[in-house]
C-alpha cells in the first residue's frame, strides 16, 4: 500500500496520507466491507469514487484496526462505528487522506494547486482576505485559505456556511507553520488553529485542536 505519509499529531491523534495507484481489484483485497459498504459501492458510478471509498476504509483499518466502519450523520459528517475515536476525510485527484483522534477537534482538507483557484476566489474570500494575499506567493496563499475554510466547515459540522460572512481567515504569511480562523455565526463562534504542508503539487491543511 503506497502510504505517503504517517503522521502522529499528537499521544491521541494520527493522521495517513495514501496515494492511489492500484486498480479496483487490487484494492479490495486489502479491505474488509461489510453489506452496507458493498450496497453503497456499488451504488458509485465513477470508478475514481469507488477507488476512494475504498481507500479511506483501507486507511481507517491501518490506523484503528479491523471491524470499524464508516457511516455519516444526516448532515454528511463522518462518523465511525464501533470505535471511539472520531475522524475526518479528504481526498483530491489520486490522494486521499485520513485523520483520526479523541477529544479534539479535527478537520483535514487536501486540494490539488492549480490555476483554477485564481477565478473563484472572489467567491469564498472577502474583500479583507483579499487585501491580504500575498503577490510571491499567490496561489499557494488563496488555497491556504480555502482548505482552511473547508475546515471550518467540517468543524463546524454542517454545510450551510455562508464561505465570505460566516467563515473568517485572520491574516498570516503564507511561510507560517500555524495560522488561524474563525466561524462566526448568531449564536455559535469559535477559533481555530490550522497548519499546513505541500507536497508534489497538493496542499494539506487541518487542525487537530484539544477540545475544552
Amino acid at each position: 500500500m503506497p502510504l505517503v505519509k504517517n503522521i502522529q499529531l499528537n499521544e491521541s491523534c494520527q493522521m495517513a496520507l495514501w496515494k492511489i495507484s492500484e486498480e479496483l481489484d487490487e484494492l479490495l483485497v486489502c479491505v474488509s466491507l461489510n453489506k452496507e459498504d458493498r450496497i453503497k459501492l456499488d451504488s458509485f458510478g465513477s470508478l475514481s469514487r469507488k477507488k476512494e471509498f475504498i481507500a479511506t476504509r483501507i486507511l481507517v483499518q491501518e490506523l484503528l484496526g479491523k471491524g470499524i466502519t464508516i457511516v455519516n450523520n444526516e448532515h454528511g459528517k463522518p462518523l465511525l462505528v464501533n470505535s471511539n475515536y472520531e475522524i475526518s476525510i479528504s481526498h483530491s485527484k489520486e490522494y486521499v487522506g485520513v485523520m483520526v483522534g479523541l477529544d479534539h477537534d479535527m478537520a483535514l482538507d487536501i486540494e490539488y494547486l492549480s490555476d483554477r483557484v485564481y477565478r473563484i476566489c472572489n467567491r469564498f474570500l472577502s474583500k479583507d482576505e483579499l487585501s491580504f494575499i500575498s503577490e510571491a506567493d499567490k496561489q499557494l496563499h488563496i488555497y491556504q485559505h480555502w482548505c482552511a475554510k473547508e475546515c471550518l466547515i467540517k468543524l463546524y459540522g454542517k454545510k450551510d456556511a455562508l464561505l465570505i460572512d460566516e467563515l473568517k481567515i485572520f491574516p498570516f504569511k503564507p511561510s507560517q507553520s500555524v495560522f488561524s480562523g474563525e466561524f462566526i455565526r448568531k449564536n455559535y463562534s469559535k477559533k481555530f488553529n490550522f497548519q499546513h504542508q505541500t507536497f508534489d503539487s497538493y496542499l494539506m491543511v487541518w487542525c487537530c485542536q484539544k477540545r475544552t
